[in-house]
C-alpha cells in the first residue's frame, strides 16, 4: 500500500502538467495580519465548521475528523514567528494537510490524537474546506446572531453587578467602572 505522500507523487506524474513536486516554501514569517485577512479566515472557520457538523449531524454511515491545522495563530500574534516555520517545514516534509477526513464510522480513530498513518489510510475522503463571498449572508448571519447572544449576556452579568451588595463594592472599588 502506498503512503499518501506516494499516492501525490504518483498522481503528479501522470499529471499532464508541469508541476514540480519539489519545490521548498521559504520566506520571513508576516509581522501584520490584515482586517480581510482575520474577517477571511474566521469565514473559512466558521464554513470548515458548517461541514464537520453537516457530516457529522447528519450521516449515519460516515464521519468527519479535524486533520489539517486548526491554529488560530494570526501575523503579530505572541509564537507566530515559531508557527509559521514549522508549518513551512511541515508543507515542505508533507505538504497541505486537509481540513477534515471522511471515514466510514466503524473503521474512525477514537480522537483526533490516533490520527497516526494506519488510521488515516482508512479514511474514504479528505476535504479542504474554502468559505465562498456566496455564504456572506449566512455568515454575517451567524456573526449577528452571535453578537446579539453576547450581548445579551453581558447586559445579565451587567445587571447582577449592579445590584447590592456588589454594586456599592464596585463603586468603591472602580467609580469609572461602575459607570
Amino acid at each position: 500500500m502506498m503512503t499518501y505522500r506516494e499516492t501525490i507523487l504518483s498522481l503528479i506524474n501522470e499529471s499532464p502538467f508541469d508541476i514540480d513536486a519539489n519545490i521548498q516554501i521559504s520566506g520571513r514569517p508576516p509581522t501584520m495580519a490584515s482586517s480581510e485577512f482575520l474577517t477571511n479566515k474566521e469565514q473559512g472557520d466558521w464554513a470548515e465548521q458548517v461541514v464537520f457538523n453537516a457530516i457529522n449531524k447528519n450521516s449515519e454511515e460516515y464521519c468527519a475528523v479535524r486533520y489539517g491545522r486548526a491554529d488560530s495563530l494570526a501575523a503579530g500574534d505572541s509564537g507566530f514567528a515559531e508557527f509559521y516555520s514549522k508549518y513551512q517545514d511541515e508543507l515542505n516534509n508533507i505538504g497541505k494537510k486537509p481540513d477534515l477526513l471522511i471515514f466510514r464510522r466503524s473503521d474512525a480513530p477514537r480522537e483526533n490524537l490516533d490520527l497516526d498513518d494506519v488510521s488515516i489510510s482508512k479514511a474514504v475522503a479528505a476535504i479542504e474546506v474554502r468559505s465562498s463571498s456566496f455564504l456572506s449572508n449566512k455568515y454575517s448571519t451567524f456573526t449577528e446572531e452571535r453578537t446579539h447572544k453576547a450581548e445579551i449576556e453581558c447586559n445579565r452579568i451587567r445587571h447582577i453587578l449592579l445590584r447590592e451588595p456588589l454594586s456599592r463594592l464596585l463603586l468603591q472599588k472602580s467609580p469609572e467602572l461602575y459607570k
